[in-house]
């Protein structure tokens, strides 16, 4: 596990190299506004940026293979607040890391209280650090040629997970309990006036041993199609600069977990989702971003969460 942790942070600062020795400019993506993997993207002209955002869950639903809800399964509320920073490596790519707090709760019933108990446990998550690299610029002059992005992320586990819980209703699982690669592309088509992404990501699980077995979650594919654009809050008194806006879908497929390099069967995971954020900017240097997410929108909800996050972020922009 050390061998591989050691692997990755030399992969990341070989990619620190590439983005060093480039030039050109960082922009947008499809997958900004999805309230996924990365918290914070740089924008043009930004070198060293910093964020914050709380993120509330107010109903959370485990469902099983058959799509049917679990009833007694996990927390039932959750509350994750994150702080992440990015820095600019070169003008095309950038490197970002984050850490969350999670926060699970249920309302459990009981039978001698006169009101039900809240129980209530926080704990770190995983850590988070990714990077983006612009392999192909927007042109004016070709306005559907689009921005072509690369992206990778690794996220050792460190929080504890549910194989490390001793709490009967999970609510001390803040982490995964596998170191996670993540690669993909993001396509967008910045010269338009409204703005199509689609962006592809995969995230392969490190196989871990937990209890004497082998254990090893399938490939996560998560595809995400977005629109997004610019409107004029100046007429409503509110600010000057445009409110940009952005809504889509995303679509998550994991294959089938092993043990002991078996398949287990009836594993595989399936949700879909839809998102809309909208982003204000505030002061000089700083930018609130307000997103609404709601995972198991339609389609079967297989082995995964159903869930609707509202999101609160803020940003500022130190150099």
């Amino acid at each position: 596990m050390t061998l591989l942790r050691i692997k990755c942070a030399a992969a990341l600062i070989s990619m620190s190299a590439i983005f060093f020795i480039s030039n050109g400019k960082s922009y947008a993506c499809a997958s900004c506004g999805s309230g996924g993997d990365e918290p914070l993207v740089l924008f043009p002209a930004e070198a060293l940026k910093i964020h914050g955002n709380i993120s509330v869950t107010p109903q959370l639903a485990s469902t099983g293979p058959d799509g049917s809800t679990l009833r007694s399964a996990g927390p039932d509320r959750r509350i994750t607040s994150t702080f992440a920073a990015g820095l600019a490596m070169s003008p095309r790519g950038f490197l970002t890391i984050s850490q969350s707090l999670v926060t699970n709760s249920r309302i459990a019933s009981s039978e001698t209280a006169a009101a039900p108990a809240k129980q209530t446990e926080s704990g770190l998550g995983d850590p988070l650090v990714s990077g983006r690299y612009t392999l192909v610029m927007p042109n004016l002059s070709r306005p559907l040629m689009p921005q072509v992005q690369v992206l990778a992320g690794y996220r050792p586990a460190m929080g504890r997970s549910i194989h490390d819980s001793s709490d009967a209703h999970l609510l001390d699982v803040f982490g995964s309990g596998f170191d996670e690669i993540r690669i993909g592309t993001d396509l967008w088509l910045g010269m338009l006036a409204v703005k199509p992404g689609l962006a592809v990501a995969v995230t392969e699980s490190v196989a871990t041993r937990h209890n004497n077995r082998l254990l090893k979650p399938g490939t996560l594919v998560r595809t995400t199609g977005s629109l997004s654009g610019a409107v004029s809050a100046g007429d409503f008194g509110i600010v000057a600069q445009p409110v940009k806006l952005s809504a889509g879908v995303t679509a998550d497929r994991r294959a089938q977990a092993t043990a002991d390099h078996e398949t287990v069967q009836d594993s595989e995971q399936s949700v879909n989702g839809v998102f809309l954020s909208a982003d204000f900017p505030a002061f000089e240097s700083d930018s609130i971003k307000l997103t609404l997410a709601r995972q198991g929108a339609f389609g079967i909800v297989k082995n995964s969460v159903a869930s609707t996050n509202w999101t609160m972020a803020w940003a500022r922009v130190l150099r």
